[in-house]
């Protein structure tokens, strides 16, 4: 009797455990169906890019006729942005899509998968993977200007009745995910930490009758308060990007490297000349300078400790960028490639004049009259 009650037992602990995997195995599908279902989109994404069938393509790429074109890269494919569509394009030249935007004054900031795309002054925006439009919203306040992330966030700064400027991040879905009021600064620039969880931004004040441009870091999981406030001069502020481990903050008197994680400035530099453009990339610290002595433009690059390493005096400059620590400089019909000591390295000689340059894959994308032109590097 004692026997049976023992296997008994064992049975009747058998069945439980059993019972148990069943119930894990089915709430662990449950979870699995779930999980898909939230990210479908994103899941799916890859697949409909890669079962797109866009043709052979080829160079020139005939452009539509439009009163102006901006031409940037999306990871290893390219978009042109005119007042009235969006277009994207292979490496290869071949048309993935046209999206028709409908804002006034369209302007747009992209990412290797995503662009975001505004109406300045406006207050709506869209945002569009390479294959079409993801989503779009319409704002109370009229928009300032937007950023985009690494990934599938941006950022949209807007105007305020009630305080200086507002400032919002969305998801991939469009989706707010954090607000910042600025009560007593107007916000300049904003960009993404590596990882899109935290965002820095450099916003103008005044006090005592002068200018105040502080830096702030915000972590976009905890909106109660910013990480840190740093005051980093008394101008205006131009542009705003990650280098290396720190951030760097150019503006209209200098620049100022900051460290993220503490807000502490670490080194920063002051110019001599005006600040007339900062050349696309991320690998150089760069800055152009009009030099009106010369009637031209001078190109310096800077070390992680803003020291000046290297100086080009450029005349006739038409655009510039940097890709891979190479300096890229298009005069007319010139493009001539430096490297990151501002050596030449080689000069191509185009077959037209053209307006604007972006390197992708070790390419030359050229943005003529009414086509956009592929060089091999």
């Amino acid at each position: 009797m004692e026997e049976r009650n023992n296997i008994n037992q064992f049975r009747k602990k058998r069945a439980i455990r059993k019972l148990l995997l069943r119930l894990g195995v089915i709430l662990l599908v449950v979870l699995t169906i779930v999980l898909i279902i939230i990210n479908w989109g994103r899941i799916i994404a890859p697949f409909k890019d890669a079962a797109l069938d866009v043709g052979e393509g080829g160079f020139p790429v005939e452009l539509p006729g439009s009163a102006g074109y901006y031409l940037d890269e999306l990871g290893e494919n390219f978009y042109l942005l005119t007042d009235t569509y969006i277009y994207t394009y292979t490496g290869d030249g071949a048309l993935i899509t046209d999206v028709q935007h409908g804002f006034q004054n369209a302007v747009s900031k992209a990412n290797e998968k995503r662009v975001v795309v505004y109406d300045k002054n406006g207050k709506s925006f869209k945002f569009f993977s390479r294959t079409g439009e993801e989503y779009g919203l319409t704002l109370e306040d009229s928009i300032v200007f937007a950023e985009i992330g690494n990934d599938e966030r941006c950022a949209v700064v807007t105007t305020s009745t009630r305080y200086s400027n507002y400032l919002y991040v969305y998801n991939g879905e469009g989706k707010q995910i954090f607000r910042w009021a600025s009560p007593d600064y107007k916000i300049m620039q904003v960009t993404f930490s590596e990882d899109d969880r935290s965002i820095f931004v450099t916003a103008l004040g005044a006090e005592g009758g002068e200018l105040q441009l502080y830096m702030f870091r915000f972590d976009l999981d905890n909106a109660e308060s910013q990480m840190w406030q740093t005051y980093i001069g008394n101008d205006i502020s131009y542009d705003l990007t990650l280098a290396g481990s720190d951030v760097l903050a150019v503006t209209g008197s200098g620049a100022v490297m900051v460290a993220k994680d503490s807000g502490e400035v670490l080194c920063e530099t002051s110019f001599s000349k005006s600040v007339s453009e900062i050349p696309r990339g991320d690998k150089l610290i760069s800055v152009v300078f009009s030099d009106p002595a010369s009637s031209g433009d001078v190109l310096t690059v800077y070390d992680n400790a803003l020291e000046s390493s290297a100086t080009l005096y450029i005349s006739d400059l038409t655009s510039i960028c940097e890709d891979k620590g190479r300096m890229y400089v298009l005069a007319g019909s010139v493009l001539s490639c430096y490297d990151s000591s501002l050596r030449l390295v080689k000069n191509y000689e185009l077959d037209d004049v053209y307006s604007d340059v972006i390197i992708i894959d070790g390419y030359a994308y050229l943005l003529g009259y009414n086509v956009v032109q592929r060089t091999a590097l």
